[in-house]
């Protein structure tokens, strides 16, 4: 197993220019909610690289984790209309709860319970015995869980970072279902992509 690969390599630099971009871009800015968000990225992504010297994930696998990181970056950088990307409705969905859908943000929460549930996936089937309904479940529970983890990072970013843009308590619960949602697509995904 070759740790780093050609591929590998425009990987870490396309990952390192955004980041090192983004501490740029919210620096100047002064944004202390993004800066700190960027910190638990680069933690996230110095841990999968870590463990690329025992497991090895694929390719295209780490390209979705990068580009997951990037549209966090993007939905708070970007501006549309006066206000974050994050808050732009991609597609309006009337609800009896009067709930906003489809935003941004929901979007990208979708994709990174996708992209999480892969990657716990992808590391659950060379470590266990579960049949594929275990692994399912297993993988729903624990991208949830990252999920949850994300939605941890943001209730503190509210309460210790003045003027964030995070969210209430109608924002973390339709998160958590989204992220629940992408986890339960993600790892249905991963049992058919590994079946074969």
């Amino acid at each position: 197993m070759k740790l780093l690969t050609p591929g590998r390599i425009v990987l870490a630099i396309f990952t390192t220019v955004y980041m090192v971009g983004a501490v740029i871009y919210f620096s100047a800015r002064g944004n202390a909610e993004f800066l700190g968000y960027i910190g638990a990225v680069a933690v996230l992504l110095l841990t999968v690289a870590l463990t690329l010297k025992w497991i090895d994930l694929p390719d295209w696998l780490l390209w979705l984790l990068s580009f997951q990181m990037l549209l966090h970056i993007l939905g708070g950088g970007v501006q549309i209309n006066g206000d974050i990307l994050y808050n732009y409705v991609v597609y309006p969905i009337e609800n009896p709860a009067d709930l906003t859908f489809l935003k941004f943000d929901q979007v990208v929460h979708m994709f990174g319970s996708v992209v999480a549930a892969l990657l716990v996936y992808s590391f659950l089937k060379r470590k266990s015995d579960f049949m594929a309904l275990g692994l399912f479940l297993l993988t729903v529970l624990a991208a949830s869980g990252i999920g949850a983890m994300n939605e941890i990072i943001e209730f503190v970013a509210k309460i210790t970072i003045p003027d964030t843009d995070v969210g209430g308590y109608y924002n973390t619960a339709v998160d958590l279902v989204v992220n629940f949602v992408g986890a339960s697509f993600g790892a249905a995904l991963a049992l058919q992509f590994w079946k074969k």
